[in-house]
This record gives structure tokens, sequence and C-alpha cells, in this order.
């Protein structure tokens, strides 16, 4: 085999894991549960950063892997709720969770010298539900 047909076979490998690993598209959010809150991670379709992988991570363990155009939610208790993802480097965003309520972050990389980082931005409802109507 060539060289050019091994890097073919390489990023077609890493394209099919991408696809059959990629958690569920659907925006349909799930019902408030009774005196709890609930955060909605999201990120949109960038090719700039899109092999970075956020594992998204909160005090009672593991979310899931936050990819190009997927999302991830948490129901949560009310009260201070910290999440975060670690790649290279780290970042993390703490959400004052009152019952009753949905908020919603994006996770986006920014592109730094080596490699990307994950970033959170907590967003207004208006524009989670446009962005995750596009997903």
């Amino acid at each position: 085999m060539n060289h050019k047909s091994i890097k073919f076979l390489l990023v077609l490998a890493c394209f099919t894991a991408n696809f059959w690993i990629s958690p569920a598209r659907s925006a349909d959010l799930p019902q408030l549960e009774v005196g709890r809150g609930l955060v909605v991670f999201y990120r949109l379709g960038k090719f700039g950063g899109s092999a970075i992988r956020f594992n998204l991570n909160h005090s009672e363990g593991f979310m899931g892997q936050l990819l190009n155009d997927t999302w991830l939610y948490k129901s949560v208790g009310p009260g201070e709720q910290t999440f975060w993802s670690q790649v290279i480097s780290q970042d993390s965003i703490t959400i004052m969770v009152e019952a009753g309520k949905t908020y919603y972050v994006k996770g986006v990389v920014k592109m730094g010298v080596f490699a990307g980082r994950p970033t959170f931005i907590q967003v207004s409802e208006q524009e989670g539900l446009r962005d995750l109507a596009g997903l």
C-alpha cells in the first residue's frame, strides 16, 4: 500500500468513528423534573477545532462527549453547579441553578498555539433554542 492509500484509510476511519460515536442530534429537550433545573450544553458544527472532543464533567461524574453538532443535558438540583471539560487545557462554568429553569451553554473551541481549548459560554434561552433547532 502506498502512502496516499494509508492516509485515505486513516481519514475514512476517523470520519466513520465520529459518525458512529456521535450522541443524538435531535433537540427534543426532556420535561423539567419537579424541584430541579436543566442545563443544556451544545456545540455547533465548525470546521476549526472539529477534532477536539469535550469530555464534559459534573461533580456527579462524566456526562459524555460534546462533539460538533451535538448536545447533552443534565437535570440538577437548585444551587451552584459547576461543569468542566479538559482536553489539553481546562475550562469550567458555574451556574446558579433555580428549580424550574433551563440554562443553555454553548461549547466552542478557541484555537491555541498547539491545540484547541474548550470554552463554555452561557447564552440566552432564545439563542440556545435557535441554535439547537439547527442541530
